[in-house]
């Protein structure tokens, strides 16, 4: 459920080539760290890779940022249950110098995937507390859309055809991502529903793990969604006015030329969305999304 983290840790003990400021690159704890420089010369930060995860030591903090999930598994399309999570931070754990569990959470992403049209889905949605999304671009066709929040950003998008463009990965199904990546952790450590993330070993923890799976349907529930039309039984009549009310142009003009009609077309409009509304499929759309997590949680 885990994806992108970032977390902080102060450094007892920092590597004497650093305490040096040496301009070359050395290695630590079987890590390759290289200085990056200011306008001057000097040394600014050093930096280093542990598979998908980023290293940087500015002064004597060292920041951990990235995909913890591909850290574990090199990708985030399969399933990450909380044994896996736990097993990842305990590989983080042995690759560093220090008790990762103590280091502070800064940032974190959680994010399920399951096997549906994420087009279809996406096609529903309307707003996020009353902000518009904006479409997630590859090749300059969308392939998701995210809503951009002061303390955390919501996302949805095609995970296959994300994988495809930007891993040259082939996915045998169609696969839909649900993403929410808190940029301000107080944002869960607030309020009536706390759930209280402060340290990596927080992020173990099985009850706050299972508060950040509810935190993250609560969020899929409250986009506003379209009502998703099943078509097959309509009528071309009725299919027809469908289609006019999606063209804005053609319903301005009928507005504006023809006022009587159209207010007879939108009570017939309503009344037809009314009818062939598919209340069952956003159900089936969130019952895979809890299917998962709960996959995550108990596995």
């Amino acid at each position: 459920m885990y994806d992108t983290i970032k977390i902080v840790k102060q450094l007892n003990q920092l590597p004497i080539q650093i305490m040096e400021e040496t301009k070359e690159p050395f290695e630590w704890y079987g890590l390759l760290w290289k200085p990056k420089f200011n306008k001057f010369g000097y040394p600014t930060i050093y930096y280093s890779e542990l598979k998908n995860l980023k290293l940087i030591i500015r002064g004597n903090e060292l920041t951990i940022t990235n995909s913890l999930q591909k850290f574990y598994m090199d990708n985030n399309y399969n399933s990450f249950s909380y044994s896996q999570v736990i097993e990842a931070f305990k590989k983080l754990n042995k690759s560093l110098p220090f008790n990762i569990y103590n280091a502070r959470v800064k940032k974190i992403a959680v994010g399920i995937v399951i096997q549906e049209d994420a087009e279809q889905i996406l096609n529903t949605w309307v707003s996020f507390s009353n902000k518009k999304g904006f479409p997630m671009l590859s090749r300059n066709k969308r392939y998701g859309i995210k809503y951009f929040l002061t303390e955390y950003d919501i996302k949805g998008y095609n995970k296959t055809t994300e994988v495809k463009h930007h891993n040259n990965i082939n996915l045998d199904n169609n696969y839909f991502r649900f993403e929410v990546e808190v940029k301000r952790i107080n944002n869960v450590n607030r309020g009536k529903n706390t759930i209280g993330i402060y340290t990596v070993q927080d992020l173990i923890n099985p009850i706050k793990y299972k508060k950040l799976a509810n935190y993250l349907m609560d969020k899929y529930r409250k986009i506003e969604k379209k009502p998703s039309v099943n078509l097959k039984d309509t009528s071309l009549k009725e299919k027809r006015l469908i289609a006019t009310f999606k063209d804005m142009e053609i319903l301005n003009s009928i507005k504006k030329q023809h006022p009587n009609s159209y207010k007879k077309d939108r009570i017939q409009h309503n009344k037809l969305l009314y009818k062939l509304n598919d209340a069952n499929y956003q159900n089936s759309i969130i019952n895979k999304l809890n299917q998962q997590i709960q996959f995550s949680i108990n596995n």
